[in-house]
């Protein structure tokens, strides 16, 4: 009598992991798809005029000057000033947010007593430190990371502080009955609780501190992307395809450090239950 199976997977195969692989592909293809049709309408609207030319290269004229650049040792000596002023910077504010919003979370009255001053120096534009920053460093290194670490700094210790308090007071109550204190219930009860809080508000600064480190380099003159840019904005229309090259160089740099932060969350928080949803979700 003939039996038949229904149902079953080859070894080694998983219809869930099949269905994850297709939506990734369909995802990306999509994406493909829609930057391909942006560049095309790019093109289309400055060679039917309905951009002006001076302002505005053509999409292949661009295309062609940011292959050009990146064949050459400058650029990429433009772009490691850039991630130098900023990972530093990122790195500085990160540290000193961790730290002192940790302290601050975990203390009644320096939570009452330094809030109001975090949230006024939060509001504080950046921009308005600058010609500060210029005066007291100059257009050196220096200046783009302080930039950086203020700008950094003020979200994410707010994001600490709150991670910090935001202990499930069960959990709390737990730790306190198992005698769990001092250093051991930091690490063991308060870090898991802020984890995710930490992690979002890094992701986020990453991404500000980008924006910051160009800014800094297109008005405070600091090397690096930024000033290439205005460089190439100040050279003359034969030059705005250049100009255009380093910005989507930039643009490039940004999307390429989100998706390395992303993923660095997704793996280092997967055990939280925000992560596991987000990746049911995508394998459905």
């Amino acid at each position: 009598m003939a039996t038949t199976t229904r149902g079953v997977s080859a070894p080694g195969t998983s219809r869930g992991g099949g269905r994850w692989y297709t939506t990734r592909t369909t995802n990306l293809a999509a994406r493909l798809a829609l930057i391909a049709v942006l560049l095309g309408i790019w093109q289309l609207l400055v060679v039917g005029g309905a951009l002006n030319k001076d302002a505005f290269p053509t999409m292949s004229s661009t295309l062609a000057a940011l292959v050009d650049q990146i064949h050459t040792s400058a650029c990429w000596t433009t772009v490691a000033q850039t991630l130098e002023g900023w990972g530093v910077g990122v790195a500085l504010g990160c540290v000193a947010a961790i730290v002192l919003g940790s302290a601050i979370g975990l203390s009644r009255f320096a939570y009452r007593s330094t809030i109001p001053v975090i949230e006024f120096l939060k509001a504080v534009p950046v921009v308005a430190i600058l010609p500060i920053a210029i005066v007291e460093f100059g257009t050196r290194l220096s200046m783009k990371m302080v930039l950086v670490a203020f700008g950094v700094f003020f979200p994410l210790v707010i994001q600490v502080i709150y991670g910090v308090r935001s202990v499930d007071p069960t959990v709390a109550d737990t730790a306190t009955s198992l005698q769990v204190r001092g250093a051991r219930r930091f690490f063991v009860v308060v870090i898991p609780s802020a984890a995710p809080f930490i992690a979002t508000g890094v992701r986020i600064a990453a991404a500000t501190g980008l924006v910051i480190e160009i800014v800094a380099e297109l008005i405070g003159g600091g090397a690096g992307l930024g000033q290439r840019i205005l460089a190439a904005e100040n050279a003359g229309p034969s030059s705005l395809p250049v100009m255009y090259a380093f910005i989507l160089i930039t643009g490039l740099i940004g999307v390429t450090l989100t998706g390395i932060f992303t993923v660095a969350e997704r793996r280092t928080l997967r055990w939280h239950e925000s992560q596991r949803n987000i990746v049911s979700r995508g394998a459905s």
